[in-house]
């Protein structure tokens, strides 16, 4: 069968054409040795791939210097605001409480992370792994929202690599965003959306798929903003299908993301306008 569902997210960047870095796995190395911290081999291999690439630029996986970090490290910085920007530091704080207390006993309090990312439209939600699953391969990924206390972390329910498909996938279907575009464009991909000329609408259907030999029940979906997405891989033809499935009217977009010089898998919308 063509048609691959159970996709690995760093296989896909290397078909994609997303070599490892030297430059990439040189900070890898500094930053556990900084933070006297090993990193998920996952999330290694991934990042060794995804460091400072333009693909990233507005998704919810911190690839620059600048991040990871770690929740203590944010938490310390949230007490030396409290004490620094009130007269008082509030004694009903849980920073205060926390801040009475060496680092050495907050794991009694508060668990640490490694913060690997945040959505990127608000920013209202952070992602992380748990320092003490940070030896596996392939760990969970929780996340906390702003409002919730600080000591509040909830399961996705999705392992590492979930984690980064659904970054992919939300990145190449261009749902919010159309970074993916001149990304893929300036590394030799072209992408195509599927148009229906007799609704006038970039709308696919589940016979649409399986014209292209998906089987739309294989699809894994991940969530995304306003409905979820799903992607698949057809390696006979080399081409990359992903699409969105709106949370309301649950109509399908689909695209396919083939090399530039391939011959069009979709109709051109060129030849419809001529």
């Amino acid at each position: 069968m063509a048609i691959k569902y159970d996709l690995c997210p760093v296989k896909l960047l290397e078909i994609l054409g997303y070599e490892q870095q030297p430059s990439a796995k040189e900070w890898l190395e500094s930053f556990m040795q900084d933070k006297k911290i090993p990193l998920p081999k996952v999330y290694l291999d991934f990042m060794e791939r995804a460091f400072k690439r333009p693909l990233f630029k507005t998704d919810n996986l911190w690839t620059t210097p600048t991040f990871p970090r770690m929740f203590y490290e944010e938490i310390q910085e949230r007490i030396e605001d409290e004490k620094e920007n009130s007269d008082s530091f509030d004694k009903t704080s849980p920073y205060y409480k926390l801040a009475q207390l060496p680092v050495e006993q907050w794991p009694n309090k508060v668990c640490d992370y490694l913060l690997i990312g945040s959505d990127y439209a608000n920013g209202d939600v952070t992602f992380g792994i748990h320092k003490a699953d940070l030896e596996q391969d392939n760990p969970k990924v929780y996340w906390q929202h702003e409002e919730d206390p600080f000591t509040k972390w909830r399961d996705t329910k999705h392992t590492l690599s979930e984690f980064l498909l659904e970054v992919l996938f939300n990145i190449l279907s261009c749902v919010n965003y159309d970074t993916a575009e001149s990304a893929l464009e300036n590394i030799g991909w072209r992408r195509e959306e599927y148009f229906d000329p007799e609704k006038d609408d970039w709308v696919a259907s589940k016979s649409v798929l399986k014209k292209q030999g998906i089987r739309y029940p294989e699809l894994k979906q991940y969530l995304s903003s306003n409905g979820t997405v799903f992607g698949c891989y057809d390696d006979e033809k080399n081409v990359f299908y992903v699409g969105h499935v709106d949370a309301e009217s649950k109509e399908i977009s689909l695209a396919a993301i083939v090399r530039a010089e391939a011959e069009h898998i979709f109709l051109d919308i060129e030849d419809l306008i001529d």
